[in-house]
């Protein structure tokens, strides 16, 4: 498997201040907030990279469900690393949840309730420092508020950094600067964050779902052998993903063929086997695999 730094890139432009941070005494769980290109997932990346020169075994959950550096959008991504060399730390883990869904939005509870299962496995997997990164739904009348408050109280972060310009995290910061369970670090966006349009987002995910379906087959899978999940959902082009035993996904799919009278679903994916899985899960999104567009 591929590092994290071959996976995200390798360069990172590291402001001033980033370089200033203590990361001795930051505590386990760190989680970075901000609204959507203000540096915090580049400011993960280097917290992450800069606490494997510390500890031996150090987890970055990337919850970022509409434009993931980790997995596939839909979906929130555990990587568990050990120290190699401070820009490719060599990755020896991986877990994903499927949300199914770009957006948290009218998705809220299962966002907060798969990023908690994330930090219990990474928790169990031992590792000494977990960096959370989040999505940048941070507008309170769109629910970011309150989305990010309840994260904060499920994951009891140690240590939130934030990024804002102006005003736009006070709604959530103000309590949490008062809470003595958490410290707040607030840095500036940096001032080589360039911001990308809402066309460039949509073919960043276009581009994912035509690599990992590239080499797609269709496989049946009768479903009297499976817990299924939004079952009311099923119809073509619909995404799902195929689970283990504790929920986690092994794989997408997207529903090519449902024969309901036979209990039969035909889906496309690049899982060769149903082996592992126990459970389906649709989700909202409809996908034509092909072209890796969204389908409203």
């Amino acid at each position: 498997m591929n590092s994290l730094a071959e996976q995200q890139g390798n360069s990172i432009h590291v402001p001033p201040q980033w370089k200033k941070v203590d990361i001795t005494d930051l505590g386990e769980t760190m989680m970075i907030i901000g609204a959507p290109d203000t540096g915090k997932s580049t400011f993960a990346r280097y917290l992450f990279q800069r606490l494997l020169e510390r500890y031996p075994r150090v987890g970055f959950l990337d919850c970022d469900v509409g434009q993931s550096s980790l997995g596939l959008p839909t979906t929130m991504n555990l990587v568990l690393a050990t120290p190699g060399t401070p820009d490719k730390p060599a990755v020896n883990a991986k877990l994903s949840y499927f949300v199914g869904a770009t957006s948290p939005r009218g998705h809220m509870l299962p966002v907060v309730v798969g990023a908690h299962k994330l930090q219990r496995r990474a928790q169990q997997w031992g590792v000494a420092a977990l960096v959370v990164d989040t999505t940048g739904l941070v507008d309170r009348l769109a629910g970011g508020g309150a989305l990010k408050q309840w994260k904060i109280e499920i994951l009891e972060p140690s240590t939130i950094f934030a990024f804002a310009r102006g005003m736009e995290l006070e709604h959530i910061l103000w309590p949490r600067r008062r809470d003595p369970r958490v410290r707040v670090i607030e840095l500036p966006v940096p001032q080589a964050v360039k911001e990308r349009s809402r066309e460039r987002r949509i073919s960043y995910r276009a581009e994912k779902w035509q690599e990992y379906f590239a080499q797609a087959a269709t496989l049946e899978l009768p479903l009297q052998r499976f817990t299924v999940f939004g079952l009311e959902a099923m119809a073509p082009g619909r995404l799902l993903a195929l689970q283990d035993m504790d929920g986690f996904a092994l794989g997408l799919g997207v529903i090519w063929r449902y024969d309901s009278s036979a209990q039969m679903l035909t889906v496309r994916t690049p899982l060769t086997s149903l082996e592992g899985v126990v459970s389906i899960r649709l989700g909202s999104l409809r996908l034509d695999p092909v072209t890796g567009r969204e389908i409203y």
